[in-house]
C-alpha cells in the first residue's frame, strides 16, 4: 500500500497548497510531525457517531453534520458565562419540549385506545383533536 493511499485525504489537501519549495524543505520528520499535528487537529476518524450529509433545498445544497464523541483536544475552548447559560437553558428547553412531545404521543395513544385512568375526566386534546378531523 503506497503512502497516499493510507494517509487521511485532509493532509494530501495539505500538501497540495503548500509551497512546493517549502515542502522540499521539510525534512522527513518534519513531515511526520505536520502529519500528526494535522491529525490531532482535525480529529478525522475519533468519533463514535459521524453523520455527513448533504441535501439540496431549493436550487442550493445544504450540508449537515453531526458529530458526537469524547473531546481529545489538549486545549480546552474557553467559553464565557453567558455562553453556558444559554446552553443550559437551551438544553433544557429540548429536554423538556422533548418530555412533553412524548406525554402528548401517550395521551392520544391512550385516548385513542378508550382507556380512562380517572373516571368521567378528560383534558379534551382527544376531543379537540377529534373535532378537527370533522371539519
Amino acid at each position: 500500500m503506497s503512502n497516499s493511499t493510507r494517509r487521511p485525504l485532509i493532509i494530501d489537501r495539505f500538501y497540495e497548497v503548500l509551497d512546493e519549495q517549502t515542502q522540499a524543505q521539510l525534512s522527513p520528520k518534519q513531515k511526520q510531525d505536520i502529519e500528526n499535528a494535522i491529525i490531532s487537529v482535525t480529529l478525522s476518524s475519533r468519533h463514535r457517531i459521524d453523520i455527513r450529509k448533504s441535501f439540496p433545498f431549493f436550487g442550493t445544497r445544504y450540508f449537515l453534520v453531526f458529530l458526537l464523541g469524547r473531546d481529545l483536544r489538549k486545549r480546552l475552548r474557553k467559553e464565557s458565562a453567558i455562553t453556558r447559560v444559554v446552553m443550559t437553558f437551551l438544553i433544557l428547553f429540548g429536554v423538556l419540549f422533548a418530555t412533553l412531545c412524548v406525554l402528548l404521543t401517550l395521551y392520544m395513544i391512550k385516548s385513542a385506545l378508550g382507556i380512562d385512568l380517572i373516571h368521567d375526566y378528560h383534558v379534551g386534546i382527544w376531543d379537540w383533536w377529534l373535532s378537527l378531523r370533522n371539519k
